[in-house]
């Protein structure tokens, strides 16, 4: 399901999500929309991305369905439009599921982006309503010029001349008017058609295949290789190229073609060669103007007008020599190979993010849904944000924030695709000597958000969770100090793992990330990076939830009233 084009989201009966895929993340996350856009992540509610009325009323029908299906009916499926947090517009089919006994256990959604499609018809239909009345207004003004000539033979040369004066400027009129249509709004026109991304390669082997049965075909020139891809309709072109040479077997006796497929800048040259036997290059470019390809509804449609539809260009074309001629088409190159998702507002330190995250967790079915009364939970049933700030120096109300790192611990899991990484612009120069800890420079914060912008987005992603860093009486103090001119006030409760180190091991005197990694046995990298520190110390906190279990600390109301019992608890900024 990863690498489904199509959004796919399990969720529990209190729409909590349990497995979503990357098409899924983009199509509904909206966290970077507005302030306190909805992030899409495991445990979170899919009510904060689509409408919560919308799903119930789609689960109530499928449910009632279920009821009153025979064992072996289709399982029911309900369909809808919704639009998304986001401003999407989306196509969703949902369908439930439930346990053996039959008691409705979830759901799964499928969603589609269908707000671009709406926006071209809009704009189709409005176009074709307004050429519809231009059109019927110059025909009428022809035809009424037309009937009057027709009907007053004896009218004078001068009067006859007026008449087919305004024939020839409705026409002409009329002529420039489909032009410009045309032209501005070709892409509204050929919406209709479905392009789909295939390897070079591929099309070449099904070229060759499906002309096996008209005529030899060679590779000529450079091959395709692996890392070129399209993005056409295959089986029109396909087609189009088995008419071609078809007429060319008619018309020339031409048994033999040769293809060559090459990158061109954004495009692809497939070129489709074959002998010219010393015709004349007129009748050749005679017979290019016919040269035609048929769609999947029998239509007649020119060479040049599939390139147009597919954004390229195609042209005829005879080698100097007069002994081989070509149709050169290009084609558009898929965009989507091999692309890596960049932004000025991310900081890029990835490596220690797995390649292939886990985007699922059924265990979530077990799990109660988020509630403000949090304290008599067990830890090991709680959703956690762990989070580090990077700033320009150790003074709240001096220094200012200048990273945020955070990820999520879901049913005991750090989930390592779910992470919130911005660096943040301090308007105020950075001291060398924060630099040379962090190595966050000037020069990487010049063109990043404030923290007017920022805090909002961070408090929408720890929203329902409970807070854990080391040392969080600093970072909270931080976030304290900007309460005022952001509006943003974390109220989450707090797990402190320098707290909770000073209570597992109170015989320690070093309790640093550092030296608790190492008494954990937790590998420390990525350290003095927001998001680097945040997952060493996710790594820590799990490991002291079962060393907090043997001492008898099993809620978050005991991990925090043992918490402050610490020395280190009365420590303040």
């Amino acid at each position: 399901m990863a690498e489904l084009t199509e959004g796919v989201v399990v969720c529990n009966l209190d729409g909590q999500i349990l497995l979503y895929n990357r098409s899924a993340h983009r199509l509904l996350d909206a966290s970077t929309q507005t302030e306190h856009g909805a992030f899409v992540g495991l445990g979170r509610s899919i009510f904060a991305m689509l409408d919560r009325n919308t799903i119930a009323y789609a689960v109530e029908q499928v449910q009632n369905r279920h009821l009153r299906r025979s064992d072996n009916a289709t399982p029911p499926v309900t369909n809808f439009m919704t639009t998304a947090a986001n401003g999407r517009l989306l196509r969703a089919r949902l369908a439930s599921f439930s346990a053996p006994d039959g008691e409705l256990r979830g759901y799964i959604l499928t969603v589609q982006d269908i707000s671009e499609g709406i926006e071209r018809s809009q704009r189709r239909d409005t176009l074709l309503q307004t050429l519809t009345e231009k059109l019927r207004a110059a025909v009428g003004a022809i035809r009424a010029a037309i009937e009057t000539v027709e009907s007053y033979p004896e009218m004078s040369m001068a009067q006859r001349q007026r008449f087919q004066q305004v024939i020839h400027d409705e026409a002409t009129a009329l002529s420039a008017q489909i032009d410009d249509t045309l032209r501005m709004y070709a892409s509204d026109l050929r919406a209709q058609w479905q392009l789909e991304e295939i390897a070079a390669a591929d099309l070449i082997w099904a070229v060759q295949h499906h002309l096996r049965q008209h005529c030899a075909v060679t590779m000529t020139g450079q091959t395709a290789d692996n890392s070129l891809w399209l993005k056409i309709d295959s089986y029109t072109l396909m087609q189009g190229i088995a008419q071609l040479v078809s007429s060319l077997q008619t018309e020339f006796g031409i048994a033999e073609v040769a293809l060559a497929l090459n990158a061109v800048e954004r495009y692809a040259a497939l070129d489709i060669l074959w002998p010219a036997h010393g015709i004349p290059p007129a009748r050749w470019r005679e017979w290019s103007e016919r040269a035609f390809i048929t769609d999947d509804s029998d239509g007649m449609t020119t060479l040049r007008e599939v390139a147009d539809r597919h954004g390229g260009e195609v042209w005829f074309q005879m080698h100097a020599s007069g002994e081989q001629a070509y149709f050169r088409l290009l084609l558009p190159r898929a965009s989507g190979a091999g692309r890596t998702l960049t932004g000025s507002s991310t900081v890029h330190s990835r490596a220690a993010i797995p390649s292939r995250p886990e985007y699922y967790d059924f265990d979530l079915f077990h799990q109660p849904g988020q509630s403000a009364e949090l304290d008599d939970r067990p830890l090991t049933t709680l959703v956690y944000t762990v989070f580090d700030t990077e700033t320009t120096g150790l003074t709240p109300g001096l220094d200012e924030i200048i990273s945020i790192g955070a990820l999520r611990i879901v049913n005991n899991r750090l989930l390592r695709q779910e992470v919130f990484e911005q660096l943040i612009n301090p308007q105020r120069p950075i001291p060398a000597t924060a630099t040379a800890i962090h190595g966050i420079t000037d020069d990487m914060v010049h063109r990043q958000p404030v923290i007017e912008s920022v805090l909002p987005r961070f408090h929408a992603f720890v929203e329902d969770t409970v807070l854990v860093g080391h040392n969080l009486a600093f970072d909270m103090r931080m976030l304290r100090e900007k309460e005022q001119s952001t509006g943003v006030c974390f109220v989450n409760p707090i797990l402190d793992t320098l707290l909770l180190s000073a209570l597992l091991h109170p015989e320690e005197d070093q309790h640093s990330l550092e030296a608790i990694a190492q008494r954990l046995g937790v590998e420390a990298m990525g350290r003095h990076t927001a998001l680097g520190d945040a997952i060493v110390t996710g790594e820590i906190f799990l490991r002291m939830i079962p060393l907090l279990q043997e001492r008898g600390i099993h809620t978050l109301r005991q991990a925090r009233d043992a918490a402050q019992q610490t020395y280190f608890a009365r420590l303040e900024y």
